[in-house]
Protein backbone atom coordinates (compact mmCIF):
# COMPACT_ATOMS: atom_id res chain seq x y z
CA UNK A 1 0.00 0.00 0.00
CA UNK A 2 1.49 3.43 -0.74
CA UNK A 3 -0.75 5.36 1.08
CA UNK A 4 -3.89 5.75 3.63
CA UNK A 5 -5.73 2.64 5.15
CA UNK A 6 -6.95 -0.63 3.89
CA UNK A 7 -8.51 -2.52 6.49
CA UNK A 8 -10.63 -6.10 6.40
CA UNK A 9 -13.12 -8.22 8.12
CA UNK A 10 -12.20 -11.64 7.29
CA UNK A 11 -16.07 -13.92 6.68
CA UNK A 12 -14.02 -17.16 5.44
CA UNK A 13 -10.39 -17.57 4.68
CA UNK A 14 -9.90 -21.34 3.39
CA UNK A 15 -10.22 -23.39 6.67
CA UNK A 16 -9.14 -20.78 9.65
CA UNK A 17 -12.05 -19.58 12.13
CA UNK A 18 -13.99 -16.47 12.17
CA UNK A 19 -17.28 -17.82 13.70
CA UNK A 20 -17.59 -14.32 15.57
CA UNK A 21 -17.60 -12.28 12.56
CA UNK A 22 -19.94 -14.79 10.46
CA UNK A 23 -22.35 -14.53 13.53
CA UNK A 24 -22.12 -10.23 13.07
CA UNK A 25 -23.22 -10.99 9.02
CA UNK A 26 -26.11 -13.38 8.96
CA UNK A 27 -27.44 -12.79 5.80
CA UNK A 28 -24.23 -11.75 4.20
CA UNK A 29 -23.53 -16.04 5.09
CA UNK A 30 -26.09 -17.12 3.85
CA UNK A 31 -24.66 -16.18 0.30
CA UNK A 32 -21.69 -18.59 0.95
CA UNK A 33 -23.81 -21.11 2.57
CA UNK A 34 -25.49 -24.20 1.01
CA UNK A 35 -29.12 -23.40 0.29
CA UNK A 36 -31.75 -20.96 -2.32
CA UNK A 37 -29.71 -18.29 -1.44
CA UNK A 38 -26.04 -19.61 -2.07
CA UNK A 39 -23.85 -18.28 -5.11
CA UNK A 40 -22.60 -21.15 -7.42
CA UNK A 41 -19.27 -21.39 -6.84
CA UNK A 42 -19.05 -19.67 -3.79
CA UNK A 43 -19.58 -22.42 -1.08
CA UNK A 44 -16.65 -24.26 -1.83
CA UNK A 45 -14.39 -21.63 -2.16
CA UNK A 46 -14.07 -20.46 1.54
CA UNK A 47 -12.53 -16.53 0.96
CA UNK A 48 -14.61 -13.98 1.64
CA UNK A 49 -14.10 -10.63 3.39
CA UNK A 50 -15.53 -6.83 3.87
CA UNK A 51 -12.49 -4.15 2.31
CA UNK A 52 -12.09 -1.20 3.65
CA UNK A 53 -10.70 1.44 1.98
CA UNK A 54 -10.41 4.94 3.94
CA UNK A 55 -10.38 8.52 2.47
CA UNK A 56 -6.98 8.97 0.34
CA UNK A 57 -5.69 4.84 0.33
CA UNK A 58 -4.29 3.51 -2.57
CA UNK A 59 -3.06 -0.09 -2.68
CA UNK A 60 -0.36 -0.21 -4.88
CA UNK A 61 -0.57 -3.17 -8.05
CA UNK A 62 -0.47 -6.73 -7.02
CA UNK A 63 -1.84 -9.86 -8.45
CA UNK A 64 -3.26 -12.94 -6.97
CA UNK A 65 -0.89 -16.68 -7.24
CA UNK A 66 -3.05 -18.25 -9.97
CA UNK A 67 -5.95 -18.11 -12.24
CA UNK A 68 -8.19 -21.01 -10.67
CA UNK A 69 -10.86 -18.71 -9.04
CA UNK A 70 -12.03 -14.92 -9.87
CA UNK A 71 -12.39 -11.95 -7.47
CA UNK A 72 -15.91 -10.72 -7.28
CA UNK A 73 -16.05 -7.09 -5.37
CA UNK A 74 -19.52 -5.92 -4.76
CA UNK A 75 -19.23 -2.13 -3.47
CA UNK A 76 -21.66 -1.63 -0.57
CA UNK A 77 -20.88 1.88 0.15
CA UNK A 78 -19.01 4.14 -2.06
CA UNK A 79 -18.66 8.09 -1.73
CA UNK A 80 -19.72 9.77 -4.53
CA UNK A 81 -18.28 11.21 -7.48
CA UNK A 82 -16.01 8.49 -9.32
CA UNK A 83 -13.17 9.08 -7.20
CA UNK A 84 -12.99 5.34 -6.52
CA UNK A 85 -11.47 2.70 -8.78
CA UNK A 86 -10.29 -0.51 -9.70
CA UNK A 87 -7.15 -1.24 -12.33
CA UNK A 88 -7.23 -4.59 -13.57
CA UNK A 89 -4.17 -4.99 -16.62
CA UNK A 90 -4.34 -2.59 -17.91
CA UNK A 91 -8.25 -1.76 -17.99
CA UNK A 92 -9.87 1.28 -15.42
CA UNK A 93 -12.73 0.48 -13.86
CA UNK A 94 -14.64 3.17 -11.73
CA UNK A 95 -16.11 1.62 -8.71
CA UNK A 96 -20.45 2.66 -8.35
CA UNK A 97 -21.96 1.08 -5.40
CA UNK A 98 -23.96 -1.89 -6.26
CA UNK A 99 -22.20 -2.67 -9.16
CA UNK A 100 -20.48 -5.48 -8.85
CA UNK A 101 -17.14 -6.14 -10.74
CA UNK A 102 -15.12 -9.85 -11.27
CA UNK A 103 -11.97 -10.69 -12.44
CA UNK A 104 -9.57 -12.32 -12.72
CA UNK A 105 -7.05 -11.32 -9.64
CA UNK A 106 -3.92 -13.36 -11.10
CA UNK A 107 -3.51 -9.63 -13.84
CA UNK A 108 -2.30 -7.12 -12.05
CA UNK A 109 -4.33 -4.96 -10.09
CA UNK A 110 -4.53 -2.00 -7.78
CA UNK A 111 -7.24 -0.01 -6.03
CA UNK A 112 -7.71 3.41 -4.66
CA UNK A 113 -9.99 5.76 -3.06
CA UNK A 114 -9.21 9.31 -3.95
CA UNK A 115 -11.98 10.94 -1.99
CA UNK A 116 -11.15 13.26 1.02
CA UNK A 117 -13.72 12.25 3.66
CA UNK A 118 -15.24 9.31 2.46
CA UNK A 119 -14.39 5.71 2.93
CA UNK A 120 -15.32 2.53 0.36
CA UNK A 121 -16.54 -0.57 1.92
CA UNK A 122 -16.37 -3.38 -0.68
CA UNK A 123 -17.62 -7.19 -0.52
CA UNK A 124 -14.86 -9.40 -1.69
CA UNK A 125 -15.29 -12.97 -2.37
CA UNK A 126 -13.77 -15.64 -4.83
CA UNK A 127 -15.61 -18.36 -6.86
CA UNK A 128 -13.59 -20.94 -8.43
CA UNK A 129 -12.99 -20.33 -12.24
CA UNK A 130 -15.85 -21.31 -14.84
CA UNK A 131 -13.45 -23.02 -16.80
CA UNK A 132 -12.95 -25.77 -14.63
CA UNK A 133 -14.40 -28.70 -14.48
CA UNK A 134 -16.10 -30.82 -11.19
CA UNK A 135 -13.08 -33.18 -10.84
CA UNK A 136 -10.68 -29.92 -11.02
CA UNK A 137 -12.55 -28.02 -8.30
CA UNK A 138 -12.35 -31.35 -6.31
CA UNK A 139 -8.70 -32.01 -6.79
CA UNK A 140 -7.87 -27.81 -6.25
CA UNK A 141 -9.88 -28.27 -2.75
CA UNK A 142 -8.33 -31.52 -2.24
CA UNK A 143 -4.28 -29.86 -2.71
CA UNK A 144 -5.43 -26.41 -0.82
CA UNK A 145 -6.33 -28.11 2.03
CA UNK A 146 -3.67 -30.47 2.27
CA UNK A 147 -1.27 -27.24 1.97
CA UNK A 148 -3.44 -25.31 4.81
CA UNK A 149 -3.53 -28.12 6.79
CA UNK A 150 0.55 -28.61 6.47
CA UNK A 151 1.00 -24.89 7.48
CA UNK A 152 -0.96 -24.87 10.59
CA UNK A 153 1.15 -27.87 11.43
CA UNK A 154 4.82 -26.29 10.77
CA UNK A 155 3.45 -23.30 12.84
CA UNK A 156 1.97 -24.88 16.04
CA UNK A 157 4.97 -26.95 16.83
Amino acid sequence: MSAGQWNVFYLLLHNLDFASNCERCPHTMALFGKGADALPGCTSYHHAFFSVLAPGTHVTPHHGPTNKKLRCHLPLVVPAGGRCGLRVGSEEHVVVEGEPFVFDDSFEHEAWNKDDNHSRIVLIFDIWHPDLTPKEVKFLTFLQNTSMRAAKRATSG
